[in-house]
C-alpha cells in the first residue's frame, strides 16, 4: 500500500480510505434505521413522514462517509466525495438485489440524496473561506 504525507499526518491509500468512508456510511446507516425503528414503535414519528426521515438518512450517511473518507485520503476532496457517494449507492443497490429480491422503488430519489449528501461535504470550503479565516486568525 502507499502513503502520502500530507501536512503534518499520514494520508491512507485511496481504496482504504473508500472502505472507511464506506463502512462509516453503512454504520450510520443501521444507526439512523435503527432510531427510525424506535420513533415509529413510539409513534413519535408518524407513517406519512417516514419518506423524510429516509432523505435525511440517506444524505447524512453520505456525508459521514464523504468526510470520513477525505479525512483518510487528505487530498482531492471532490472526486473523493464523488467517489464516495457512488460506492455507498452502489453497495446499497447490491443489498437491495441481495436482501429484497431486487425490488428497486424509488432508485432516483436514493441516488440523488445520497448525491447530495456526499456533494455537500465536497464542495464545503472549496472557495477558500477557511483559509482567509486563518489568515485573519494569524493577524
Amino acid at each position: 500500500m502507499m502513503k502520502y504525507s500530507v501536512n503534518n499526518g499520514r494520508a491512507t491509500s485511496i481504496p482504504m480510505g473508500m472502505i472507511w468512508g464506506t463502512g462509516t456510511s453503512l454504520l450510520v446507516t443501521m444507526l439512523f434505521c435503527g432510531i427510525i425503528a424506535w420513533m415509529m414503535v413510539r409513534e413519535i414519528l408518524p407513517t406519512e413522514n417516514l419518506g423524510y426521515a429516509v432523505m435525511i438518512l440517506l444524505s447524512a450517511a453520505s456525508f459521514a462517509g464523504a468526510m470520513v473518507s477525505y479525512r483518510k485520503i487528505k487530498r482531492r476532496k471532490l472526486m473523493v466525495s464523488f467517489l464516495s457517494a457512488a460506492i455507498y449507492f452502489l453497495l446499497l443497490m447490491l443489498i437491495t438485489a441481495l436482501f429484497f429480491g431486487g425490488q428497486y422503488q424509488a432508485v432516483g430519489e436514493t441516488a440523488l440524496m445520497i448525491l447530495c449528501g456526499a456533494m455537500l461535504f465536497g464542495i464545503s470550503n472549496l472557495a477558500g473561506f477557511r483559509k482567509q479565516n486563518r489568515r485573519i486568525l494569524k493577524k
